[in-house]
């Protein structure tokens, strides 16, 4: 949210909160879509992402893992694509 703060007005703000929101609950449906994380690879949770991407210029990594036991989706992080890969570590 902090990003998203910094570089978009507040009505952009919560319009892109409600957009990246809807594409994690659609994790409830499909569960294991998505791509393995390679720079959480070293994590045991298998982390996963997908891309909520708005334009080229603005994309957001939704990153989860799944509890196999209660089939549960845990959202980790909301990730600009645009920032350091060594940031998300």
């Amino acid at each position: 949210m902090e990003y998203l703060i910094t570089h978009f007005s507040t009505e952009r703000v919560l319009e892109i909160d409600k957009a990246i929101s809807k594409t994690a609950s659609s994790l409830s449906k499909s569960p294991s879509r998505g791509t393995r994380e390679k720079e959480l690879s070293h994590r045991n949770e298998g982390f996963r992402f997908i891309l909520h991407r708005k334009s080229r210029s603005f994309e957001i990594k939704i990153i989860f893992y799944i509890k196999e036991e209660g089939k549960t989706v845990f959202v980790t992080d909301f990730f600009p694509t645009r920032m350091h890969p060594e940031k998300m570590k």
